[in-house]
C-alpha cells in the first residue's frame, strides 16, 4: 500500500532477514492487549495507537486512536504523549514527554511496552539530495521525507500533509505537482478556513444560472477550474461536515454537481490536502468522516518542525538569504547568530525563521547578520507546544483537571529549573519544597536528569 511507505516504521511479527548497518529502536508490547506485536522504527517519526493507520496498532479499549507521537535519535525514542485520555505512564508516574534508551518501559492503556535494538531491521531510504523543490534540509527525517516524495510524486496518488502552520505544506504540494505528469496542468489553492459559508458549495463545485439570488450566470468552481491538474486543500480538518460528504463524492466519482443542475461534470484532478490537526483525534471526536479520512490517506506525510531538525537551520538561513537578498547585495550570518537561532523553539516553524531574517537583513549596514540582530526573537515563544495553547477542557471533570495539573506542573518545575540552572537544592529551597519531593515530581514528568543550562546565558528565565 502506497500508505505504507510514508509511515514511520513497520509493523512485524518477525525480524526482517537482512541485517541493518546501524540498529535501529524496536517497540514491542510485553504485557496487555496485543502483547507480541512489534514495530522496528525504522523512519525518524512513527506513532502508537489504537487507530489502524498506527505505526503500532494496539487493541486495547483504554488506548486513544492516537497514544503517542514518537521520534528516532540513534538508538533511542523521544516519547510524547499526543493528548491521551488515559496518560503515558513510567512506574507510577505519569509523563507528558519523555526519552526511551534500550530497555526502558512505558505503559499506555493496559498495555506495557518496552523499547529494544534491533539489529536486523533496515533503516527507511534517504534521499541523496538535501532537496526537494524549493523545501532544503540534510537532516534524516528531511531526507526520508525526500525519499518519500520522490516516490509518490509521478503516481496519482492522493496525498494528506500533517504539519504544523509554517513548515512548508503548500510548497510541498507545488512541488509534488511539478513532478507529476500534471505539471503542465493547472494548480489551485484552497484555503478550507476562508471559504465563505454561504458561498463554499458554489465556490468548490460551480453553480447554473438562477440556482440562488445574484447568480446571473453560470460559473464553473475551483475543481472543475483545476481540471487534469492538481487541488492543494489547505487545512482541510475545517471543512463543515455537509462539504465534507459532497468532497467525498468527488474523490470517489471524480465527478461534481453544480448547484441548481441535475446532470454531474466530470473532473480529473488529483487532491493534495494539509492540516495542522492529526485528524485521527478528529474522526476520534466525531468531527470529521472516517470514511473521507481514509479516501485521503492513501499517502500520510508527517513533515517534522523545524525545532526537531535543528541542523537544518544553516542551510535554511542561506537559503531564505539568498531570497530575501534578491538581485541585490549578497547576505551572511555569523557563526554566534546561527547557533542562536538553532537554539530557538520556533513555533512558527520556518515561516518564522524567515521573517526573523527579514526583518535583521533590513536593519544591517554591512550585510552580516549578528547575534545583536536577531537577539531575543523567538523568546516569547518559550516552553513547550502545550504552554502555548489553550487548556484542553473535553471530557470528563477529573481527566480534564488531570490533564491541567500535568501541565501547570511541567511549565513550573521547567521554568524554576532554568532559573537554578539545574541546581536541584536550590530549585528544592526557592519552590519550598523537601528535595526529594522535588526530585519525584521531576521524574513524574519526565523532566529529571535533562540539562536545564540555558544555551543564552544572558537571556533572562522565562
Amino acid at each position: 500500500m502506497a500508505q505504507e511507505e510514508a509511515r514511520g516504521g513497520t509493523e512485524t511479527d518477525t525480524a526482517a532477514p537482512a541485517r541493518a548497518a546501524t540498529a535501529v529502536p524496536r517497540f514491542t508490547a510485553v504485557a496487555g492487549p496485543g502483547a507480541g506485536r512489534a514495530f522496528a522504527m525504522v523512519s525518524t517519526l512513527g506513532t502508537v495507537g489504537r487507530h489502524p493507520t498506527n505505526d503500532l496498532v494496539l487493541p486495547d479499549p483504554r488506548v486513544s486512536g492516537v497514544h503517542l507521537e514518537l521520534r528516532r535519535a540513534g538508538d533511542r525514542v523521544h516519547v510524547k504523549d499526543a493528548g491521551s485520555t488515559n496518560g503515558t505512564w513510567i512506574g507510577p508516574h505519569r509523563v507528558s514527554e519523555i526519552q526511551l534508551a534500550p530497555g526502558g518501559e512505558v505503559t499506555v492503556g493496559s498495555t506495557l511496552l518496552r523499547l529494544d535494538r534491533d539489529d536486523a531491521a533496515i533503516p527507511a531510504k534517504q534521499s541523496v539530495g538535501d532537496s526537494f523543490g524549493d523545501l532544503v534540509g540534510g537532516s534524516a527525517a528531511m531526507r526520508e521525507l525526500f525519499a518519500t516524495l520522490e516516490r509518490i510524486a509521478p503516481k496519482d496518488l492522493t496525498v494528506l500533509l500533517q504539519g504544523e502552520t509554517g513548515t512548508g505544506k503548500e510548497e510541498i504540494a507545488r512541488a509534488v505537482h511539478s513532478r507529476s505528469p500534471r505539471t503542465r496542468a493547472p494548480f489551485v489553492v484552497i484555503d478550507a478556513t476562508a471559504l465563505p459559508e454561504s458561498l463554499s458549495e458554489s465556490l468548490l463545485f460551480g453553480h447554473e444560472r438562477g440556482a440562488f439570488t445574484g447568480a446571473d450566470q453560470r460559473r464553473a468552481g475551483l475543481f472543475e477550474a483545476a481540471d487534469g491538474g492538481t487541488i492543494f486543500l489547505d487545512e482541510v480538518g475545517e471543512l463543515a461536515g455537509s462539504l465534507q460528504a459532497k468532497f467525498l463524492r468527488v474523490l470517489e466519482r471524480h465527478e461534481v454537481t453544480r448547484l441548481g443542475a441535475s446532470t454531474p461534470v466530470k473532473v480529473d484532478v488529483r487532491v493534495i490536502a494539509a492540516t495542522h490537526r492529526d485528524l485521527r483525534h478528529e474522526v476520534e471526536a466525531g468531527r470529521f468522516r472516517e470514511d473521507l479520512f481514509f479516501r485521503l490517506v492513501q499517502v500520510r506525510i508527517a513533515v517534522p518542525p523545524l525545532r526537531d531538525r535543528p541542523d537544518d537551520v544553516p542551510v535554511l538561513c542561506g537559503k531564505l538569504l539568498a531570497q530575501i537578498a534578491g538581485g541585490g547585495a549578497a547576505l551572511s550570518i555569523d557563526p554566534d547568530a546561527l547557533e542562536h537561532l538553532r537554539s530557538r523553539a520556533w513555533p512558527g516553524n520556518v515561516r518564522e525563521l524567515r521573517n526573523v531574517l527579514a526583518r535583521a537583513a533590513a536593519l544591517v549596514t554591512d550585510g552580516v547578520i549578528r547575534r545583536a540582530d536577531v537577539a531575543g526573537e523567538g523568546d516569547g515563544f518559550r516552553g513547550t507546544r502545550d504552554e502555548r495553547f489553550a487548556l484542553d477542557l473535553s471530557g470528563a471533570f477529573a481527566d480534564a483537571k488531570d490533564r491541567a495539573i500535568a501541565r501547570f506542573e511541567s511549565a513550573y518545575l521547567g521554568a524554576i529549573m532554568r532559573r537554578c540552572r539545574g541546581n536541584l537544592t536550590l530549585a528544592a529551597r526557592e519552590a519550598d519544597v523537601a528535595r526529594h519531593h522535588l526530585r519525584d515530581l521531576l521524574k513524574k514528568r519526565g523532566l529529571y536528569g535533562l540539562s536545564w543550562i540555558d544555551p543564552d546565558p544572558d537571556s533572562e528565565a522565562p
